[in-house]
């Protein structure tokens, strides 16, 4: 087991390494092009069209999962699902390529960490979803470092900040949509990230002629054109192994650590970013990034303390399951890992969401359509009970590993805690 815990931190520390010299490295690559190839567009087009492609085999192979749970994708599900989709994904993406295209590196990054207070906004106003006022409140360290960054940002561009905040935001709406998707359709997410790239190439290509290409000629090139190529098609290649990445850390970490880790790689890329493009700062901006940065962190605490409460540890709970009339019961500990309940049989082969039960509080706690951003699961022991437990209105309790309730009586596996 030590080993085994070694090899495993051995390996979320390797990942987390490469994930920042894959995001410093694809973003100051990104800037080089730009300075020399003036077209955002193609970039973007660049980058969708790799992950389309290298999307393919991942999709393939969990292709046979889900025809083993019927899953399908009708013509109607298809445009009003999937085509919405890959329309926001084609704002993000190109307004992400334009700011960066008007903007430094390091201010464009201080800008996207305001990607919290638009996921809140959408929660709230698409979602129904309200948050407490500490929530609220944990989002003004980010406004104010995002504020004091654009005042005293040498370099600073409206036009930059505008298509870097509708970037953000057009993430931040992605992020509420999908997930209705991925219960409504029964998609693979890696599925579906192919199917919205493959959506999206076609969508973009049509406006990368009228917008680029025909304009290709007008402008001289400080570049050859085959140096041009090479250098796209290593920025879709760096693009797409940072996403690998990012998935793989989201399915290892907890929240707060994956918020700690993502903090730490946008310091990265912005000190990368200041000392190989030597773009001039001051005191007063770097203060601003740095405040915006660890506001993200103090954002993501304050969420995980509503969720959970205070303080964060085990909570016997039942997941009910809808779709079969039957009831899972997990031992399980917030904030470690989501992978195992995701990718359990339960996921795979919802047709309606189940939602976890709290034994102690008697209420419903949280539904699986907020995983995997908002809260994370693991189970170490599951059994399954013969008839259903009742839900919203019955008092249960865990009391010395057995679970009460009216009807029936059932016992909890033997669990041990999991420290990640």
């Amino acid at each position: 087991m030590p080993a085994k815990g070694f090899r495993n931190n051995a390996s979320v520390v390797f990942l987390c390494l490469l994930w920042y010299l894959l995001s410093a490295g694809g973003n100051v690559l990104n800037k080089l092009i730009l300075q020399e190839f003036p077209f955002p567009l193609t970039l973007a087009t660049a980058s969708i069209v790799t992950t389309s492609i290298s999307s393919i085999p991942l999709a393939r192979s969990v292709a046979a999962a889900e025809r083993k749970y019927h899953t399908e994708l009708s013509f109607r599900k298809f445009f009003t699902m999937i085509v919405p989709l890959a329309l926001g994904k084609l704002i993000a993406v190109s307004m992400s390529f334009f700011s960066l295209y008007k903007v430094p590196v390091s201010y464009a990054h201080t800008v996207k960490a305001m990607m919290p207070l638009f996921s809140v906004l959408c929660a709230r106003f698409v979602v129904g979803e309200k948050q407490t006022n500490t929530v609220y409140l944990s989002l003004l360290p980010i406004v104010t470092g995002v504020i004091i960054a654009s005042l005293s940002e040498l370099s600073f561009n409206f036009v930059g900040l505008i298509t870097a905040l509708c970037s953000t935001f057009s993430y931040a709406l992605l992020n509420s949509y999908v997930k209705k998707v991925m219960h409504d359709t029964g998609l693979h997410h890696v599925h579906l990230l192919g199917r919205i790239a493959q959506t999206t190439c076609f969508l973009i290509f049509p406006l990368w002629i009228f917008h680029d290409v025909v304009n290709f000629n007008k402008v001289e090139l400080k570049i050859s054109w085959v140096n041009l190529f090479c250098g796209l098609l290593l920025s879709g290649i760096l693009n797409f192994a940072q996403n690998v990445c990012t998935f793989s850390l989201i399915n290892r970490l907890s929240v707060l650590s994956y918020a700690v880790a993502n903090v730490t790689k946008r310091i990265t890329v912005i000190t990368i970013s200041l000392l190989t493009l030597r773009n001039p700062v001051s005191f007063i901006n770097v203060c601003g990034m740095l405040t915006a940065a660890f506001g993200v962190l103090g954002y993501t605490q304050m969420v995980k303390r509503q969720v959970l409460g205070e303080p964060v540890g085990w909570s016997p709970c039942v997941v009910h399951e809808p779709y079969f009339g039957a009831n899972w019961c997990f031992a399980f500990t917030f904030h470690v890992l989501n992978t195992a309940l995701q990718a359990s049989n339960i996921a795979q082969r919802r047709k309606t969401l189940p939602y976890v039960y709290d034994v102690a509080a008697a209420r419903p706690l949280v539904s699986v359509d907020s995983w995997p951003s908002d809260t994370n699961l693991v189970y170490p022991a599951m059994i399954r009970v013969s008839s259903p437990l009742s839900s919203e209105n019955s008092a249960h309790k865990l009391e010395n590993g057995q679970l009460f309730s009216k009807s029936p009586k059932i016992s909890f596996h033997k669990y041990k805690k999991i420290f990640h």
